[in-house]
């Protein structure tokens, strides 16, 4: 894993930008201002409700938590899913260890995140949900 610390942030994109209008929206995770998951998965969707809930999947403890990141429309077991094992260490966060079911099977590498910055992203955007 590289030692490079990466931004993180969280991007709402709803059904008033024309992507998935069926659906009530998404939240598109960032990582140095790059949606990674479009370049690996861009059949995915990952939903509002899911990461922005009272409990947030995406919060990082020293435990290893795995976490789907998007899953195709259809269903995760059809046409696939993403996964990522997200875990404090320190003063760092680590994604990694990174699954993709879907056709192509692309992986981004591991990220490591500023402790701090990762926290304060996940609150501005549990504050945001309403």
């Amino acid at each position: 894993m590289s030692h490079e610390i990466s931004t993180f942030s969280l991007h709402r994109v709803g059904p008033e930008d024309g992507v998935h209008p069926d659906l009530h929206g998404e939240i598109r995770p960032l990582i140095d201002g790059q949606d990674v998951l479009e370049e690996i998965f861009p059949e995915g969707t990952t939903l509002w409700w899911q990461w922005c809930g009272d409990s947030i999947p995406l919060a990082a403890s020293e435990a290893d938590t795995r976490v789907m990141m998007a899953a195709a429309e259809c269903s995760s077991t059809c046409c696939g899913s993403v996964w990522v094992t997200i875990r404090r260490e320190g003063s760092h966060v680590l994604w990694e260890d990174w699954e993709n079911s879907g056709d192509d099977g692309k992986l981004p590498p591991a990220f490591r995140f500023d402790a701090d910055q990762y926290d304060a992203e996940l609150a501005r955007a549990t504050a945001a949900r309403g």
